[in-house]
């Protein structure tokens, strides 16, 4: 079989494919072909099944192929560094994507929306986030800015990180936002005294902290309220508000 041929095979089995997806959804096919699918952006030509099964062979889903380090990504055959910043990448493209797609439409006057969107930003990821969300005197989202959360961990934000963003943005408010991956949503003695610390860092300019919000297995508590403002169950997203 010539090369000629085996690319037109390979290029019928991605218009399948395509097709496939397209008519029953992303949620529908198998593991294996969603991964494929995906890898079909990163490389252009060549059959990518192989990769995918060795992908998810190493890293057990799509989630975790994503947040796979480049360094590691790297290590896999058939992925180059290149190849492996573009897989790496892709989680911002949907973070992007989830915000600029809800983001001007978002008041925090209606809770339901923005518990919304922190959830898509939140909820599935499999390693700990923190962003910062810059609110105008309207309640509306001015910016977002997601944090090192191994920085913020180690030596706490970074005053300076943190001016430099309300300066650009000039909001009104301040909102944080941070996820506790597969544990509950609820408050550790750490996170109570990072509000703190933030509080004291706003005290002498004109932005205050409008709420702290943390996005866990069992729903998104709200700091200020101390309370759940939105629960999960096994089966289904309860909306408290």
């Amino acid at each position: 079989m010539t090369e000629k041929t085996k690319e037109n095979i390979h290029q019928g089995h991605r218009e399948r494919l395509t097709d496939l997806v397209l008519s029953s959804g992303i949620d529908s096919v198998s593991d294996v072909q969603s991964v494929e699918f995906f890898l079909t952006y990163i490389f252009p030509r060549g059959d990518v099944n192989p990769l995918a099964h060795r992908l998810l062979k190493k890293y057990g889903s799509f989630a975790n192929i994503i947040d796979a380090e480049i360094f590691d990504l790297s290590e896999v055959e058939g992925i180059n560094t290149r190849s492996a910043k573009k897989i790496k990448l892709f989680g911002q493209m949907i973070e992007f994507y989830s915000l600029s797609k809800i983001n001007r439409k978002v008041n925090l006057k209606n809770t339901g929306e923005f518990l919304d969107l922190i959830e898509s930003l939140l909820k599935v990821q499999s390693t700990e986030n923190l962003f910062l969300f810059a609110i105008d005197n309207n309640f509306c989202i001015i910016q977002k800015r997601k944090l090192d959360m191994k920085k913020v961990r180690a030596v706490g934000i970074n005053p300076m990180e943190l001016y430099n963003f309300i300066s650009s943005t000039n909001p009104a408010y301040l909102v944080v936002c941070h996820n506790h991956p597969n544990g509950s949503a609820l408050p550790s003695t750490d996170d109570k005294n990072a509000v703190i610390y933030i509080e004291q860092l706003l005290k002498h300019i004109e932005c205050d902290l409008l709420d702290s919000f943390i996005v866990g297995k069992d729903g998104i508590y709200s700091e200020y309220q101390e309370s759940f403002v939105r629960t999960y169950s096994t089966t289904q997203t309860k909306k408290v508000q």
